[in-house]
């Protein structure tokens, strides 16, 4: 028993030396510190930015992005006109592949065709100044047209409808004034017939008076019969010239539309063959020469020459606008989460031209987005750019044609605690 109590004892000192040990301030205020410690980290997680973004591949362009030129058919350079860093215009030829026909003379009748007014209404092409062509393809169009040119200016020269017209013309002046003569010479007529049917009328009245013999009298019926005779041949002889100059007139009014109807046939005839003449140009033009559709320079991407062969479809020239009016971003975006992209949205752009460590990111927003996707199931999205292409780093980087880089688009910009929240919420779930 005392040996229990002595245990009993010895425990109560250890004990009591434990329970009046007092501990560190790590156990008295480690709950206190790792509470606050979660509210500054949940008050830091509020500051820090967690967007949710979509990462692809982005080229930088301008508005009126740069003009590709390729050829469209095989064979060898005949000639250059242009060289590395030449200004040209829209529609200049920069190159020639050989072919059948002296692009000279091709690039002189086109000189000539652009300048022709084709509503005028006197059609006028200078065929007669132009020296012998050799245009190959577009020799049959060039024949074709300059017949039926040459049928157009002969009848408009020889006038063949001139003579036929002007002979009606005079026929019906003619025919008018024997209408006149006839007129005056029926008025005679008519004048006479009054003043000998008054006589016959006094030769009747003597008659039954005995005055006068039977035979005076008829004769004087005789009289008056003949110059009726003569005053309704008068009135026939008009009516007849009235109606030669119907016919006259009709004659002279269908000659008038056959000349109209010709000239209008032949005019058409030869501006159908002018058509055809500037579409065998064109066609021309596509097949064998190579030429700018917009202003700018022209740049090489290749080493090209003379006498060099080229195949179908190989990249010759890069024309680069003269001016940007603005810049924009050119992505194609995947499938996966492309209905999260919507207009207006931020871009942020890395260019592989200039690191972003260095020169910063590009801000920019979505312009517009394709209704539907290419056959690669990416849609395609431009972005507006800024228009002095100033980075997050306050730096105006010069523009470059077709500059690459990665683009992430940030379809819902959320903190780190909304994120951390939104993981809390997916797993209660």
């Amino acid at each position: 028993m005392p040996e229990n109590n002595q245990d009993i004892e010895i425990r109560s000192e250890e004990v009591q030396e434990i329970l009046s040990y007092v501990p560190n301030w790590m156990i008295r205020w480690g709950n206190t510190l790792f509470f606050l410690l979660i509210i500054m980290l949940l008050f830091i997680s509020w500051f820090v930015k967690y967007p949710d973004v979509i990462a692809t591949e982005v080229m930088v362009t301008t508005s009126f992005p740069p003009e590709k030129i390729y050829a469209k058919s095989a064979g060898q350079f005949e000639v250059f006109l242009t060289h590395e860093g030449k200004k040209v215009t829209k529609n200049e030829v920069l190159a020639v592949i050989e072919n059948s026909a002296s692009y000279k003379d091709v690039l002189l009748l086109k000189s000539i065709t652009d300048t022709i007014n084709k509503e005028k209404e006197i059609f006028s092409f200078p065929i007669d100044k132009l020296p012998p062509l050799l245009l190959g393809d577009i020799t049959t169009s060039y024949s074709q047209f300059e017949n039926q040119y040459s049928e157009y200016v002969l009848n408009k020269e020889l006038t063949p409808y001139k003579s036929e017209s002007f002979a009606n013309r005079m026929t019906v002046i003619e025919a008018k004034q024997r209408l006149q003569i006839l007129r005056s010479q029926r008025e005679f007529s008519r004048k006479e017939l009054e003043i000998k049917q008054k006589d016959l009328e006094r030769s009747i009245k003597m008659f039954n008076e005995g005055v006068i013999s039977a035979k005076e009298k008829e004769q004087k019926e005789i009289e008056i019969l003949q110059s009726r005779r003569a005053y309704e041949n008068s009135e026939s002889s008009i009516s007849q010239l009235r109606e030669f100059i119907n016919n006259s007139k009709k004659n002279l009014v269908g000659t008038t539309i056959k000349k109209t109807q010709n000239d209008t046939r032949l005019k058409k005839k030869a501006i159908q063959s002018f058509l055809y003449l500037q579409k065998a140009i064109k066609d021309w033009l596509k097949q064998y020469a190579l030429t700018s559709s917009i202003n700018g320079k022209v740049s090489f991407l290749t080493f090209w020459s003379e006498n060099q062969t080229v195949k179908t479809g190989d990249l010759i020239f890069t024309i680069i606008p003269e001016k940007s009016d603005s810049f924009i971003g050119k992505i194609k975006a995947p499938a996966a989460n492309s209905g999260k992209i919507k207009k207006g949205q931020k871009v942020q752009i890395q260019l592989l031209n200039y690191p972003s460590d260095e020169f910063g990111e590009l801000n920019g927003k979505v312009k517009s987005i394709s209704p539907i996707a290419d056959a690669e199931g990416n849609y395609l999205i431009d972005v507006m750019l800024p228009q002095d292409l100033k980075t997050t780093y306050d730096k105006n980087i010069e523009f470059r044609q077709e500059m690459k880089g990665t683009a992430n688009i940030i379809t819902e910009d959320l903190r780190l605690i909304e994120r951390f929240f939104y993981q809390l919420k997916n797993i209660i779930k």
